[in-house]
């Protein structure tokens, strides 16, 4: 039960955290047939005027109130995610396969920590935590296979290094990224489109993203994947100061289909604006952020390129903090 609530509280911070590495750098570790990868930079987050002004402790006192065993068990990995989480990437193809995918976790990590707690869980309760040696010689090492809960998959994790934690659902994912740990160059990707995406990346971004526009379209609406289906890649992402920018760029496959992405976004933009509008009278202070957020979009293309931005004031953002307390 502990190690299981551990991991829980990794997939949150997994979700709320951040990059360290300069814009245009392709981290060595994604997978090959990556075709979207989203980067969420926590140092950035937890160093910015919002989160320190509007969160601050509050974001300790979530993570007690996750019980005494979770902290209990940080401490046993000698792992603090406030101070020694620094990037997260979630990367892997466009599909929906669970199996597919890899977490890479950039930080500090104490590996004797880690491998002492890992083999005593798997001593202890074996159902939970499965060791796995992979190869042999100089190119041994070790795959972690952890049961999350009796619905999800198993997940697979590995250390890298005393900076870096791989963890996937695939284990294949997971070793071959681990066979990488020498590499001296970026990887080469399937996609070579979204190879070149990366390497423009901006990771300086609280939250970057940059993916195939196949990937907006996967299980999607007919109507949706009329929209998208048009766009090729897609870039951006969100900067979180003292207020909140938003900025994504897609690439479409011609210049009538930029046209028709624009036209199609500023008739949805339209619908939101006369809802905005309707509502621009509450005295709700959400309603009043989802105003100005709405009211702020604008919507430009140039060529085959289309940009949205967005953004959401640092007044907006107190009011809004203010209601929730």
């Amino acid at each position: 039960m502990m190690l299981r609530r551990s991991i829980g509280l990794c997939a949150v911070c997994v979700l709320a955290a951040v990059a360290s590495a300069r814009a245009g750098e392709i981290d060595k570790y994604l997978p090959e047939d990556t075709e979207m990868v989203v980067s969420i930079n926590v140092r950035q987050i937890l160093d910015s005027d919002l989160y320190k002004k509007n969160v601050g402790d509050a974001g300790r006192d979530a993570l007690k109130s996750l019980g005494g065993e979770v902290q209990d068990a940080l401490d046993d990995l000698g792992f603090d995610p406030f101070k020694d989480l620094d990037r997260v990437i979630v990367a892997g193809p466009a599909g929906g396969e669970q199996d597919r995918g890899l977490v890479i976790a950039h930080g500090r990590f104490n590996l004797d920590k880690f491998r002492a707690k890992a083999e005593k869980t798997a001593k202890d309760d074996p159902n939970m935590l499965k060791i796995h040696k992979i190869g042999d010689g100089d190119g041994k090492f070790l795959v972690y296979e952890v049961q999350v809960n009796d619905q999800a998959p198993n997940v697979f994790v590995a250390l890298a290094d005393d900076a870096t934690l791989l963890a996937s659902p695939g284990k294949d994912y997971v070793v071959d990224a681990m066979r990488k740990v020498n590499a001296k160059e970026p990887p080469t990707l399937k996609n070579m489109q979204m190879q070149e995406l990366l390497g423009r990346m901006n990771t300086k971004q609280s939250i970057s993203v940059a993916m195939l526009g196949a990937a907006l379209t996967e299980g999607a609406p007919q109507e949706v994947k009329d929209l998208f289906g048009k766009i090729d890649v897609v870039g951006g992402g969100v900067t979180i100061g003292d207020d909140i920018k938003i900025e994504l760029a897609g690439t479409a496959k011609s210049e009538d289909d930029a046209k028709q992405v624009v036209e199609s976004l500023e008739n949805y933009l339209n619908q939101a604006r006369l809802l905005a509008a309707a509502l621009a009278f509450s005295k709700n202070n959400k309603v009043g952020a989802l105003v100005e957020l709405i009211n702020s979009v604008k919507i430009t293309a140039k060529e085959k390129t289309v940009v949205v931005k967005a953004g959401l004031s640092a007044d907006a953002i107190d009011s809004l903090m203010k209601q929730d307390k």
